[in-house]
């Protein structure tokens, strides 16, 4: 059953990337078009495959998938991404694949009904990852595969408690990063056996991965992040390697901008 605590986090989510759906869309789907290639190869993504991408978002997966495989149905929360997910599908003449609203933590779906599961960037929003993969376990067939793409943690002491710390700050719907055992116990709690492992990390502008969260310079949120951010530039414990990018001559009154990376994991896994 649902608890309150998980509708709240849910409405959460709702609310967070109603309010992002252009401005994260846009990222999602041009940029990580190239995560979801390596997902498709880290899976042996085929021609024959039916597929399902879980808190879809705008698509980031199902659109590319739906270019190599037989049917994709992308299902998320969120009505307006669902929206732009079917506007960039329909403007890219895409016509096997679908999106509905749906959880992901409840999936319409019969055991063993589809060849592939896959997500990005999700389970750090769930109320229940684990309750998450498992329905992605349940879904595929035996041999079927399960792809992930999400951030990660390292695993030294107090590393997630800080990454947390400033990834919340960032984005209330965050639940909680996870650590490479972590996602290990997951899949194999799930029936899962894994297949291949791929870093991820991403450099990227402190100040545009604020904006695809709907913050800019002078907002509270992107203020407090950004404290909380330069407190762990001395020893890094949140595994964000952040530096002071050159200042720039033509704003000599404001801060430099921060480089940084969003440290990433690719797993693919078989059902066994």
């Amino acid at each position: 059953m649902t608890t309150f605590n998980d509708q709240q986090q849910k409405d959460l989510i709702r609310d967070r990337f109603t309010s992002t759906a252009e401005v994260f869309g846009d990222y999602a789907v041009s940029y990580r078009v190239k995560f979801a290639e390596s997902l498709m190869r880290l899976v042996g993504a085929r021609s024959t495959d039916r597929v399902i991408d879980l808190a879809c978002g705008p698509g980031t997966l199902a659109l590319r998938f739906a270019r190599e495989v037989r049917r994709v149905v992308g299902v998320d929360l969120t009505p307006a991404m669902l929206a732009r997910a079917r506007r960039t599908a329909a403007e890219e003449g895409l016509a096997n694949l679908n999106f509905v609203l749906g959880d992901a933590q409840a999936l319409p779906f019969d055991d063993g009904s589809l060849d592939i599961a896959v997500t990005s960037y999700s389970l750090h929003h769930v109320p229940d990852p684990t309750r998450m993969v498992r329905e992605m376990a349940r879904v595929v067939k035996r041999g079927g595969r399960v792809g992930i793409i999400d951030i990660i943690v390292p695993d030294a002491p107090g590393a997630a408690e800080a990454a947390n710390r400033i990834e919340k700050t960032r984005d209330p719907s965050h639940t909680h990063s996870l650590a490479q055992r972590d996602f290990d116990q997951m899949l194999a709690g799930a029936g899962l056996r894994l297949v291949g492992t791929e870093r991820a990390d991403n450099a990227r502008s402190f100040d545009h991965w604020m904006h695809v969260a709907g913050w800019h310079r002078g907002d509270a949120a992107y203020i407090e992040t950004r404290r909380l951010m330069e407190a762990t530039m001395k020893d890094d414990i949140a595994g964000f390697h952040p530096r002071f990018e050159p200042a720039d001559p033509n704003k000599p009154d404001e801060p430099p901008d921060i480089a940084m990376v969003n440290p990433g994991i690719f797993l693919g896994a078989e059902k066994i």
